[in-house]
């Protein structure tokens, strides 16, 4: 058994999974996130901003140490979308040598997320597609078994989308409408692709959150999270009730974390249009996801 570590350096947030690994069985020991909003305006901007580059590789380097402290012998650092976006990506590597980024495509962000949920307990046999919004993107894929047979990135993530669209506190039925519309324009032509599914998990802070805020789970409790099913009527109702309410009164939301609140709608939004599209009656929640992909194929 090896006692592995990997860091997350997502759009909004960064995290750590510690865990040990043997085989294809995932044993968390330690697991930490904070949110740094690294994608902040990166969207309109192309750049990721020095304060954002200064907050994240804080956060890096003290996993990094935390990784080290609890015996890991590997530390695998993988960037996503905000990233893979910004053109000033070398001043976020240059702070934080000399530990090394790997930053995934679309592609294989998706194909390390279908991995750690595929290592995770009860997704039983047959197809399955895996849903993971991020702050930056949504990724898609369907498999059977280790087997992926298609997978996409979507440029829709929670914090991108609601740069885009989101403008009004609370949140404007216009501005809800055109954000889904271009959740539907982005799926597309890659719809059909990704149909017929025998189940469906969801991954990421928007769906983990929404399996949260519907339990009021206070604090958070990843046992009750983990296979949590949300039916697409739910996720609808959230949406609506998340986007009708103040910013100040979502910041006060059991299960809501308040650094979460200014982005949980366009999350929800993001996430009850894919179900409507795909025709996904229920997903299951999953904390096990691209932390324990990264993990199972260290770099």
């Amino acid at each position: 058994m090896l006692r592995r570590a990997a860091i997350d350096i997502g759009t909004n947030s960064v995290r750590l999974l510690v865990a040990d690994v043997d085989g294809h069985r995932v044993a968390p020991i330690t697991r930490a996130m904070e949110m740094t909003r690294l994608g902040a305006r990166t969207d309109a901007s192309g750049v990721l901003a020095a304060p954002a580059i200064a907050r994240t590789a804080e956060v890096v380097r003290n996993f990094a140490q935390r990784a080290q402290e609890a015996g890991a012998t590997a530390v695998t650092a993988i960037g996503t979308s905000a990233i893979r976006d910004a053109s000033n990506r070398d001043e976020l590597f240059a702070a934080l040598a000399p530990l090394a980024v790997q930053v995934l495509t679309g592609d294989e962000e998706a194909d390390l997320g279908y991995r750690g949920v595929r290592a995770g307990a009860g997704v039983g046999r047959g197809t399955l597609l895996v849903i993971d919004i991020g702050g930056g993107s949504t990724e898609l894929v369907v498999g059977d078994a280790d087997d992926v047979m298609a997978r996409v990135s979507l440029q829709a993530g929670a914090v991108r989308l609601t740069e885009r669209f989101l403008h009004s506190d609370p949140v404007a039925d216009v501005d809800a409408e055109a954000l889904a519309r271009e959740v539907s324009l982005l799926l597309g032509g890659v719809r059909e692709r990704f149909l017929g599914a025998r189940a469906a998990v969801g991954v990421g802070g928007t769906i983990t959150t929404l399996a949260t805020i519907d339990q009021g789970l206070e604090p958070y409790d990843p046992e009750r999270v983990h296979g949590y099913r949300l039916t697409r009527e739910k996720v609808a109702s959230l949406a609506r009730g998340l986007c009708a309410m103040p910013l100040a009164l979502r910041r006060r939301l059991p299960g809501l974390q308040p650094a979460r609140a200014d982005i949980i709608c366009a999350g929800a939004l993001i996430a009850e249009t894919v179900m409507e599209d795909l025709r996904v009656a229920e997903l299951a929640a999953s904390e096990c996801d691209l932390l324990w992909g990264a993990v199972l194929a260290p770099a």
